[in-house]
């Protein structure tokens, strides 16, 4: 099987081979934090836009620093960009990536340290719930609340409605209350998510560093 780690990995704990604690703790945090595979691991190499050089540097920086306190000092990040496509959810996922392998090599438990929500797409899940409950989703519902960083992808993206504005409330502020790191991603400026989502919920994302992306979308693109 493939290592994940080989390229950076010094053989902690011990050497490589199937059993190594270090991998099988790296694969059972991934297989818990919901990122897509595309973007786990190691996402695609990211193409920089030279509009974005700026903001990547802010990213690089945090990426080669410790992220395990940037996320226990509950830091939040908004990766922002009216064009789709740019990196914002890869990104994303490669601070998650960092902070993954810093607790797996920590290996302080076996408790989910990230997950990933398609901000629309959850929102559907608990609207579902009323009708068609499943057993699984308090559980969900649990670690969107509780887990130590949060990615919410795409937040904006959902039809706004009276019914999405409380329940991104009570999401977004039990995590602000309790300084739970949070990075959201979104093609909405901070005015146009307060036009949609209004100031009880902006105000709490506006408490984030705010990242822009500039360049166009590279899905599609051959470099």
């Amino acid at each position: 099987m493939k290592c994940w780690a080989e390229k950076y990995c010094k053989g902690y704990p011990q050497k490589c081979g199937d059993f190594c604690q270090g991998r099988v703790i790296l694969e059972i945090y991934y297989l818990q934090s919901n990122i897509p595979i595309r973007y786990q691991y190691e996402p695609e190499t990211l193409k920089i836009d030279p509009m974005d050089i700026e903001t990547m540097k802010w990213i690089k920086k945090l990426i080669d620093g410790n992220v395990s306190n940037w996320v226990e000092n509950g830091h939040n990040l908004l990766l922002w960009g009216e064009n789709k496509g740019n990196g914002k959810t890869t990104a994303a996922c490669m601070i998650a990536g960092k902070y993954i392998r810093e607790q797996a090599k920590a290996l302080k438990s076996l408790d989910p340290v990230v997950y990933f929500i398609k901000t629309a797409k959850f929102l559907e899940e608990i609207r579902q719930q009323f009708n068609n409950p499943t057993p699984d989703f308090a559980y969900k519902m649990k670690l969107v609340e509780e887990v130590p960083l949060l990615i919410m992808d795409d937040i904006g993206a959902e039809k706004p409605s009276e019914w999405v504005r409380e329940r991104l409330l009570n999401i977004i502020d039990e995590r602000y209350s309790n300084r739970r790191a949070t990075i959201y991603t979104s093609n909405c400026s901070m005015r146009t998510l307060s036009e949609n989502l209004h100031d009880r919920i902006t105000d709490r994302i506006r408490d984030s560093y705010i990242l822009q992306f500039r360049g166009i979308s590279k899905r599609g693109l051959e470099f």
